[in-house]
């Protein structure tokens, strides 16, 4: 029987394949268990249902009743009241403005309603249209002013001839310049009308 006997290069060889050998094999052996440990995949069957499976349906909406612009009937409840005002009906008379007044500067005359109970002094509406009574063109040194009144009651009288007086008096004009004339066909009333003009006769 004849005997072999290995060389140095034959002894390399068998140690690098014995180290080889040594590293791959555990690699393999892990590799083979992590193949043999993953769960099975599903057949392809199972995966094509599954991708094809149906979504699942929403829940059903009650259908919402169409808005429309039209207004409810019979104006929804709100039912105005005809506020047209009754024919032929006739105002109530109206009483005496105290303020009504009518001048005339060049004629020189003015007029205006008084009240006793009203006024106490001359208001200011009659105070203005006296200024443009007093620059009147027959206002005259020789001339005086006649203050034309209903026939009225002492006390009235007095209270009248203070207001006028005093209004003229501030603006100028003597008592001898004034004269005060009572229409005995007129009763005193409520309200009543005082009229002043001038006379072309020179004072007392």
């Amino acid at each position: 029987m004849e005997s072999y006997e290995l060389t140095d290069r034959g002894k390399i060889v068998i140690t690098v394949v014995i180290v080889v050998l040594l590293l791959f094999l555990p690699a393999a052996i892990l590799l083979y268990t992590a193949m043999t440990g993953q769960p099975s995949q599903p057949s392809d069957d199972l995966a094509s249902q599954a991708s094809v499976a149906p979504p699942t349906p929403l829940p059903e909406q009650t259908p919402q009743p169409p808005i429309t612009e039209s207004p409810p009937p019979n104006g929804g409840g709100f039912n105005p009241t005809d506020v047209s005002p009754p024919e032929n009906v006739q105002s109530p008379p109206r009483s005496p403005d105290p303020e009504e007044s009518a001048l005339n500067p060049i004629e020189g005359t003015l007029s205006f309603l008084f009240s006793p109970n009203l006024h106490s002094a001359m208001s200011a509406n009659v105070s203005l249209l006296l200024d443009e009574f007093l620059t009147s063109p027959k206002n005259k040194p020789g001339s005086i002013i006649a203050v034309e009144t209903p026939q009225l009651s002492l006390e009235t009288s007095e209270k009248l001839i203070s207001i006028i007086g005093s209004a003229l008096s501030i603006r100028g004009i003597p008592q001898n310049r004034i004269e005060y004339i009572e229409n005995q066909t007129v009763p005193e009333g409520s309200f009543f009308e005082v009229s002043m003009s001038y006379i072309n006769r020179p004072p007392k």
